[in-house]
């Protein structure tokens, strides 16, 4: 039986349940994203705050160490940021003008912003 790949949530469930399934990896779960979602539950901004300024000068597995000891033991729930349809409709005119004008995306965003103020 071929054993899943495990994922950065597996690690998140980790440090929440305080099982070590799975051995650190770096790649599937750097400590810049733990950090990230980390930071999404206001209970725990204290705890990431504390080491956010260490973020870039510590090993990532250090970091990982840190969280999995700090976090209390519990069931969490985070919510998914995802994009509102005003954000999506906004994305596309952005392409569309990309395409049809042959511009960059920087280009066509400060378009956009121009004729929003118009």
């Amino acid at each position: 039986m071929v054993e899943k790949k495990p994922t950065l949530f597996d690690f998140l469930n980790q440090i929440y349940y305080k099982r070590m399934k799975y051995p650190y990896d770096k790649k599937t779960a750097s400590a810049y994203m733990l950090s990230l979602w980390l930071s999404h539950d206001k209970s725990l901004i204290n705890i990431v705050h504390k080491i956010c300024k260490y973020q870039f000068d510590l090993p990532d597995k250090v970091i990982y160490d840190y969280y999995f000891d700090k976090v209390p033991k519990g069931r969490r729930y985070i919510k998914w940021v995802k994009k509102t349809e005003s954000e999506k409709k906004k994305d596309k005119d952005i392409k569309n003008i990309c395409e049809k004008y042959n511009v960059s995306k920087r280009e066509s965003k400060m378009l956009m912003a121009h004729l929003e103020r118009i």
